[in-house]
């Protein structure tokens, strides 16, 4: 059984929640003091909402509000006896998330992309010394609610500047007992997949609202299709 979790701020809830109509097991985990009427909103379209209290630490780029809001609808999800699920913002809006979980069913952990590393410069300390982007993308994540929960269940001690990408997978890898490697081809040897691709094929896209106006987010993705800078599959 599939669900989709959608997690953090309802500031663009008006724009996506007509997307979610006729899908079931639909859940909204954001926090406490949220606006009512976006709440209301929500509840109203038939969308399951969780409110939770904000960490007291954020961590680097709010990484802690990332984990936190998704395990909890993970474990919300999990205790109704679902077992699959798509993690996605509460500020992107995909234009057929219906076909995407079509898509995307049985897979057991699958990320929308990887970065190919040695090409956008970014130095960070994760096991071994990083210096350019190298990692899964956070956006959106599918997989069985089992695995999808060993990406989230973590909270950061600190604002030490890793990116929270990074640290979604490292925990996942950890708990997984996978050796820890940003390379690509040890993501696939392990089971781990990508699907970006699968959503071009299948003419499914995704627009980051927060950013849609200065960088189409799946325009950009089309891009690093084109130029390598993306493994999409």
């Amino acid at each position: 059984m599939q669900s989709i979790i959608i997690q953090g701020p309802t500031n663009y809830v008006s724009q996506i929640v007509e997307s979610y109509k006729g899908i079931n097991n639909v859940v909204w985990s954001t926090w406490i003091d949220e606006p009512e009427e976006n709440i209301s909103l929500i509840k109203e379209n038939g969308i399951e909402v969780i409110q939770i209290n904000k960490p007291t630490i954020p961590g680097h780029i709010n990484v802690n509000f990332q984990t936190l809001s998704t395990y909890a609808g993970i474990d919300y999800l999990k205790n109704k006896g679902i077992n699959e699920g798509l993690k996605v913002r509460g500020d992107m809006k995909i234009n057929n998330p219906k076909l995407l979980l079509e898509v995307l069913k049985g897979k057991k952990i699958s990320f929308l992309s990887i970065c190919k590393p040695n090409i956008r410069p970014l130095y960070y300390e994760l096991v071994y010394r990083h210096n350019s982007f190298d990692f899964p993308g956070d956006l959106l994540l599918y997989g069985e609610l089992n695995e999808l929960e060993k990406c989230f269940n973590f909270q950061v001690e600190d604002n030490n500047p890793v990116p929270p990408e990074a640290l979604i997978a490292y925990s996942y890898l950890e708990q997984s007992n996978i050796d820890f490697n940003f390379d690509y081809d040890h993501f696939i040897n392990s089971g781990i997949s990508f699907f970006a691709q699968e959503c071009l094929d299948n003419k499914i896209e995704i627009d980051w609202l927060k950013r849609s106006t200065e960088e189409p987010f799946w325009k950009n993705i089309l891009n690093h299709s084109a130029d390598k800078t993306l493994y999409n599959y």
